[in-house]
């Protein structure tokens, strides 16, 4: 065991610094951070991987559109009208990992060390941000010795997030986007409004069927690898959001 590895079994810090380097869409310098513990009663027990904007507060990066280089087109991004449709609070946990990490609270995380840290959970990869920003080979890599991950991407039409097909869900906000997801080989996660019943071939996320005790620490289905799911909107915004 190396010393590099003993420090991080004797610290046991509740989060690491997975990955640092510029955005494919805009050169942007992002960081990757993934935190072991979580309240997260959806989730359940998973390592949660943030993807932020290293220089700049995720409040802020969103009132000026600077989220931009960690979600690209999202959809659910602050449109021009000032509408977000996003269920993620950046005020909240990503703008404190964001704090923490400038403060150096966070170790970098070596791949010989991944064993240690990964070895029996599961990751979620994007409690923040798109996944598909970050380097194919670190999914491949952490993904190896974790007991299973979630990833959702709305990067999927473009070419530098083609890697990801079979790794995670291609995000989808309509009927057309579903189906030439299928087409393009993806598995897909479909955000429909409250009011309208899916019109695609899909399975209700079981975390969200009534009376489930499902979490995504024990589904995982989202994997990119097995099956179409939807889910109903969730959060403030939620009437917002349509399913045509």
């Amino acid at each position: 065991m190396t010393e590099a590895t003993q420090s991080i079994l004797m610290t046991q810090p509740n989060g690491y610094i997975l990955w640092e380097g510029p955005s494919p869409i805009d050169g942007s310098p992002l960081v990757a951070i993934v935190t072991i513990k979580t309240s997260n009663r959806k989730t359940g027990n998973m390592a949660q991987v943030w993807i932020l904007n290293r220089s700049l507060n995720p409040v802020d990066a969103v009132a000026i559109g600077a989220d931009y280089s960690i979600c690209g087109n999202c959809p659910h991004r602050k449109q021009s009208n000032g509408v977000r449709t996003c269920y993620v609070n950046v005020g909240q946990a990503p703008r404190s990992v964001w704090l923490a990490y400038q403060r150096g609270a966070y170790p970098h995380l070596s791949k010989e060390s991944y064993a240690t840290v990964f070895s029996g959970i599961k990751v979620r990869w994007g409690a923040y941000g798109d996944p598909a920003m970050l380097p194919g080979v670190l999914l491949s890599s952490v993904n190896h010795y974790a007991a299973g991950h979630t990833a959702y991407t709305h990067q999927w039409r473009q070419p530098f997030a083609s890697w990801a097909v079979g790794m995670m869900m291609a995000s989808c906000d309509s009927v057309k986007d579903y189906e030439q997801a299928r087409e393009m080989g993806w598995r897909t996660f479909n955000v429909v409004s409250v009011a309208t019943k899916p019109t695609v071939k899909a399975k209700q996320c079981p975390a969200t069927v009534e009376g489930s005790t499902a979490q995504c620490a024990t589904c995982a289905l989202c994997d990119g690898a097995r099956v179409d799911i939807f889910v109903n909107a969730h959060g403030p915004s939620a009437k917002r959001v349509t399913y045509v």
